[in-house]
């Protein structure tokens, strides 16, 4: 093996594979396929590695492997529940064993709501809500335009409140 080569690839799999793991469980829902699919990708990056034009950050070009290898595996696994145990809301610091109940409640309405949206909204809101990426990142991995990426988010968040809605979720505003 080309030691600079392994030692890109070694650099890129300390920085990003926690994310990257995050990324494809809350996609796929399976916590050891999703490692798995993790190592799947950083193969395919480093088999790759000489194709990446630096074109956009080492980050998006990951976070594009992994969607592509997702997406492969839940074209071959259909249907699929998705997005399982990842979603974490504003917690205090000591919640109570009640508050506790209620977070793992509400995790599951959300997940079962984010499992009716189209692929589109469900992808942006990952990508921009739970993963925290930036608009441009977004937008990289999904090879939309920034614009697109506003619009679909905002459209997702209020498909996702109607089906938090339809499922007697309501959310208390103060």
């Amino acid at each position: 093996m080309n030691p600079p080569v392994e030692r890109q690839i070694k650099e890129l799999y300390e920085s990003y594979h926690h994310e990257i793991f995050s990324f494809i469980f809350i996609m796929i829902g399976e916590r050891q396929q999703a490692k798995d699919l993790m190592q799947d990708t950083f193969v395919k990056a480093f088999i790759h590695l000489q194709d990446f034009r630096g074109d956009a950050s080492a980050k998006t070009w990951l976070y594009r492997i992994a969607r592509n290898v997702a997406i492969d595996f839940l074209r071959r696994k259909k249907p699929i529940s998705y997005y399982l145990d990842y979603y974490s809301p504003i917690r205090s610091k000591q919640p109570t064993p009640e508050e506790i109940l209620q977070l793992n409640e509400n995790k599951q309405q959300l997940y079962q709501a984010l499992s009716q949206l189209r692929k589109g909204y469900r992808d942006v809101i990952i990508l921009r809500k739970i993963q925290e990426l930036s608009i441009k990142e977004t937008a990289a991995i999904l090879a939309w335009k920034e614009s697109k990426v506003k619009t679909m988010l905002h459209r997702g968040l209020e498909a996702l409140r109607g089906e938090l809605e339809k499922e007697g979720f309501v959310h208390e505003s103060k």
